[in-house]
C-alpha cells in the first residue's frame, strides 16, 4: 500500500509541476520513465515473459515465490499512478 501511496505521491508532483513549468514534456517524458521501468521490473520479477514450464522451475521454492511476488506487486502499484500521472498531463496540455 505504500507503493501505491508514493506512486500517487509522485504522480501528483508531476501534474502540479507540469502546470506551473512551462515544459510540461519533458515531466510527462520523466514520469512515463519512472512508471514504465519499475513495470517492466515487476514483469520479469514476477515471469510475466517466460512460459509456464521455465516459471515452474524458477519457482521450486516457495519463500523465494513469495519474496519475487511482493516486489513485483509494490513495483508494480508505483509505475501505475506514474503513468497515468502522464497520461493526465498529455490531456490537460
Amino acid at each position: 500500500m505504500r507503493s501505491l501511496m508514493l506512486g500517487l505521491v509522485v504522480g501528483v508532483i508531476g501534474i502540479i509541476l507540469s502546470l506551473f513549468l512551462n515544459n510540461s514534456e519533458m515531466i510527462m517524458y520523466a514520469l512515463l520513465i519512472i512508471g514504465f521501468i519499475p513495470i517492466i521490473i515487476s514483469g520479469f520479477l514476477s515471469g510475466a515473459y517466460v512460459s509456464g514450464d521455465r516459471v515452474r522451475g524458477n519457482y521450486s521454492d516457495s519463500k523465494d515465490f513469495n519474496e519475487r511476488s511482493g516486489w513485483s506487486t509494490k513495483l508494480f502499484f508505483f509505475g501505475i499512478p506514474c503513468v497515468l500521472a502522464a497520461v493526465v498531463i498529455i490531456y490537460i496540455t
